[in-house]
């Protein structure tokens, strides 16, 4: 009989539907749970999950119960649906992951006090407290959301007029905190690899082991906002330095008292070693692709597996040559409709191994969260992958041209950065 695991979904997860239907396999039934409000707002996907997966179940905070037989647990893929995965969870006494460890200011300070970070913060009730925070933590200092993920709604307040600008245009659907900038070393040369990596981590039992680290592509700042641009497959860390981070995101484990489920860490290279930026108490997103195609490796079973008390997989060995990256190439503003027309051969023949999303002409940017297009690169080792980025990025530059990507923008930057080749990482471009 096949182990029977509750997914909260949204359009908005870490994993796709597809994703999900492939990793549980032969051994996991899906039970597809959505908020009435998503299948109202999205009945697109709503519909796509029904047929994928025969039927849903509508759930919220106030309609816990699953009909059925029993679940053996309960997990989402999505940041915003982890409160209430964790709440059917208890409801239903089966198999979950605690959402109080998500709380992005409450993380900051537990991991300080265990010593484990040298970053304080504190939290902004509205636009009145920035003063406050900006007197307390100097500049340059972050403005984070509680919640979130990739880079959405975090600003680096670096003089009087950025803080000005946060307070007006303040949100207040959004609960934020403020915390101390992580610098880089002032004196490592510019590079195309970012000064931040991540570390995917599964957890069973209280016993925490890391699966992988991935390097990352700098991080774009567009209206005071950063977005994350992509992932690397090797990450490119020296031995002693990978020692390093994998040892400060286990203590970040254990100290946050992480339960079963599958994570992902965001590590800055600060000037004084590693430091966590922040745990993501959910799969991270975009990185099984890259993981399946390197090592065969399936983050989102491996998260359904531990979910439904079953043996997770043996964890991938490194091994290899082999480079493999996830890009999304971003334009210089989310403002505005796309003005070029631009097809998936276009970007295969340029180099891309896989299309997964791209923007289209007449649409809103806004559609793709200021993305041109993503895409996967596939090689026989990093000089290779280095070179394929550069030429693609080039491509992209003129099928984009009528957006303005490659002129004075991170698309132009990286072109630069990838034809200089290795050096160390990007400073001032982490969080």
């Amino acid at each position: 009989m096949k182990a029977r695991v509750g997914v909260v979904l949204s359009p908005r997860g870490a994993a796709t539907v597809r994703d999900i239907l492939l990793a549980a396999g032969e051994d996991i039934e899906v039970v597809a749970l959505l908020r009435p409000e998503v299948r109202l707002g999205w009945p697109g996907f709503a519909g796509l999950v029904e047929r994928l997966f025969g039927r849903l179940v509508e759930v919220d905070e106030d309609h816990l119960d699953v009909p059925g037989g029993p679940l053996r647990g309960v997990v989402t893929f999505a940041d915003a649906e982890l409160e209430l995965a964790a709440a059917i969870g208890r409801h239903l006494g089966v198999r979950h992951r605690r959402a109080e460890p998500a709380d992005k200011l409450l993380q900051r300070r537990r991991l300080h006090d265990a010593g484990l970070s040298a970053v304080t913060a504190r939290p902004l009730a509205g636009p009145e407290d920035l003063s406050a925070a900006r007197a307390e933590l100097g500049l340059p200092f972050v403005v984070k959301p509680r919640r979130g993920a990739g880079g959405a709604h975090v600003v680096v307040v670096d003089s009087e007029r950025r803080c000005a600008e946060v307070q007006r245009s303040w949100s207040h659907g959004v609960a934020r905190y403020a915390e101390g900038f992580i610098p880089t070393a002032t004196s490592a040369p510019r590079s195309w690899r970012a000064d931040y990596v991540s570390v995917e981590v599964q957890s069973v039992g209280g016993h925490h082991e890391v699966i992988t680290l991935f390097g990352k592509l700098p991080v774009v700042t567009r209206e005071g906002q950063i977005a994350t641009t992509g992932d690397l497959l090797p990450c490119g860390l020296s031995p002693e330095l990978r020692g390093r981070v994998e040892d400060l995101v286990l203590a970040a484990h254990r100290a946050l008292e992480l339960d079963d489920g599958v994570s992902h860490t965001e590590v800055k290279l600060g000037a004084a070693g590693p430091e966590v930026i922040e745990v993501n108490c959910r799969v991270g997103g975009h990185l099984s692709r890259l993981l399946n195609r390197r090592h065969g490796f399936d983050l989102v079973r491996q998260a359904l597996l531990v979910t439904a008390g079953l043996a997770p997989r043996p964890l991938p060995v490194e091994a290899g040559t082999r480079a493999v990256a996830g890009m999304f190439v971003p334009f210089a503003s989310v403002e505005g409709p796309v003005r070029s027309r631009v097809s998936p051969a276009e970007l295969r023949a340029a180099g891309a191994a896989a299309v997964d999303e791209l923007a289209r002409e007449g649409a809103p940017r806004s559609y793709t969260d200021g993305i041109a297009c993503n895409v996967v690169l596939d090689r026989e080792d990093e000089d290779e992958l280095r070179r394929t980025a550069a030429g693609l990025l080039a491509r992209v530059g003129e099928l984009f041209a009528a957006d303005g990507i490659g002129r004075h923008d991170w698309t132009e930057d990286m072109i630069e950065l990838l034809a200089v080749g290795e050096g160390t990482p990007v400073p001032g471009r982490g969080r």
